[in-house]
């Protein structure tokens, strides 16, 4: 996968920044100092003659990766009823939100069963909605439009 993220990366900064660092003025001040300097620091060492490959060691686990995925329906629906649910990791919960959107805008037939477990199992009227037993999110997801949906790390 490096060669491939090799392929899309820049001179210039590119990296996600998390809503919790949004969130706080000063947090986000200095996220983007720091990314600013790994990316300085990136650029100095190519100037030195280091490969790309080695410089590329200093990138944060906040670059931007981006890609086309592809998938059969059946596996697209396992994924979302997995990775839409608000217990999901923050990055895989977002790109999945963004993914569903997506889908559903091409096409709101497939899009409208693209949902975490809670909702799939409020549309089917099977209890508990939420699967996590005690781990449950505290969020009546099932009642929100997948526009709707936000949380904060």
């Amino acid at each position: 996968s490096r060669p491939i993220l090799a392929a899309q990366l820049s001179d210039d900064p590119d990296f996600i920044t998390p809503a919790l660092i949004l969130a706080d003025e000063p947090s986000l001040r200095r996220y983007g100092e720091i990314m600013d300097h790994t990316w300085e620091a990136i650029g100095k060492l190519k100037k030195m003659g280091i490969s790309p490959e080695f410089a590329h060691y200093l990138l944060p686990n906040a670059v931007a990766v981006r890609f086309t995925e592809s998938a059969d329906l059946l596996n697209l629906h396992h994924k979302h009823r997995m990775r839409l649910c608000y217990n999901a990791q923050e990055e895989i919960w977002r790109a999945s939100v963004d993914e569903a959107r997506q889908v559903r805008q091409v096409h709101p037939r497939i899009g409208r069963y693209l949902l975490p477990p809670c909702t799939l199992r409020e549309m089917a009227g099977a209890r508990p909605l939420c699967p996590e037993g005690d781990r449950y999110c505290g969020v009546p997801v099932w009642k929100l439009d997948i526009g709707e949906y936000e949380r904060l790390l």
